[in-house]
């Protein structure tokens, strides 16, 4: 998957931090048909937020220790080696690809509400999934959850599309897997109002030109992600594109620095200065996940 040059980047004038090593994380991109064509839901982060404050997202976090519980292989929908060859054989996370995929799950229940591959209408009893997210939000893990919804994680309904990692000398990093699913029918979306404050569903050209015009403020590697769903006219076209990859290396984008050290833009693979930039010194597995 090809991404355009972002225009800017928000850390610009800063100074370079230490080297840290990112942190695994998981995002999905929620599509649906829209009356205008391929939608795809976003969050608004919280302006208090740690990072990227007051931005457009998709859904999505860190993997946490317990996504990877030996708990999870007999409760998703398929086994851990076939998520292994569908998922961290493309994008090269091998055996961590269930932690991924149940992290993807975990997130999108906890910012926006949506148990991702249910049955359509399908609401587990005794308050639905209004209920069984106040009880994540309270500290239940979600494998004590899965026998009261009515149903598994699905992972099958999770196609991987495109890996980044952030880029070295900014504070926080992480090493971010992005997946697309579609949207379960009878399920409404509704943010958690701490994370995220605000979501839309979101035409991917109308998204940028409202960037364009200031109002709807994301960030440059969302951006690209955004642009990489132009080509794609309903959601089963780009679901379709999704199962068909069979190879996504992770994008390594690198900072560009001035002679004081400050940051003034961000660089992607193919560009020029790309070769010289900040972090040109590393190796991609000092801050790749597999």
């Amino acid at each position: 998957m090809n991404s355009p040059a972002p225009k800017a980047a928000p850390t610009a004038g800063l100074k370079l931090s230490a080297p840290v090593v990112p942190r695994l994380a998981a995002t999905t991109l929620i599509v649906r048909d829209g009356a205008t064509g391929l939608e795809v839901l976003m969050v608004r982060r919280s302006l208090q937020a740690s990072f990227m404050p007051g931005a457009y997202v998709f859904p999505g976090g860190a993997v946490d220790a317990a996504d990877a519980s030996h708990d999870h292989p007999s409760l998703c929908d398929e086994s851990a080696q076939e998520l292994a060859r569908r998922v961290g054989a493309v994008t090269d996370v091998g055996d961590q690809a269930l932690a991924f995929a149940v992290a993807a799950l975990r997130e999108c229940f906890e910012e926006c509400g949506l148990w991702l591959g249910a049955p359509d209408h399908h609401a587990p009893e005794g308050g639905g999934f209004e209920a069984l997210r106040a009880r994540l939000h309270a500290g239940e893990s979600l494998a004590t959850l899965v026998a009261a919804s009515g149903t598994r994680l699905i992972t099958s309904g999770l196609q991987p599309w495109s890996r980044w990692v952030t880029p070295v000398g900014l504070p926080k990093r992480f090493d971010t897997l992005f997946f697309v699913a579609r949207t379960p029918v009878g399920q409404v979306p509704e943010v958690d109002a701490g994370e995220t404050t605000t979501l839309a569903w979101v035409n991917p050209p109308t998204a940028l030109e409202m960037r364009e015009k200031g109002e709807f403020p994301m960030e440059f590697a969302t951006v690209s992600i955004v642009e990489s769903l132009r080509p794609f006219a309903t959601a089963q076209a780009l679901l379709d594109n999704a199962a068909a990859q069979t190879r996504l290396p992770a994008i390594h984008p690198r900072m560009k620095v001035d002679a004081e050290g400050r940051m003034r833009g961000v660089l992607l693979p193919g560009q020029a200065g790309y070769d010289q930039a900040h972090g040109a010194d590393l190796s991609p597995a000092a801050g790749a996940a597999g």
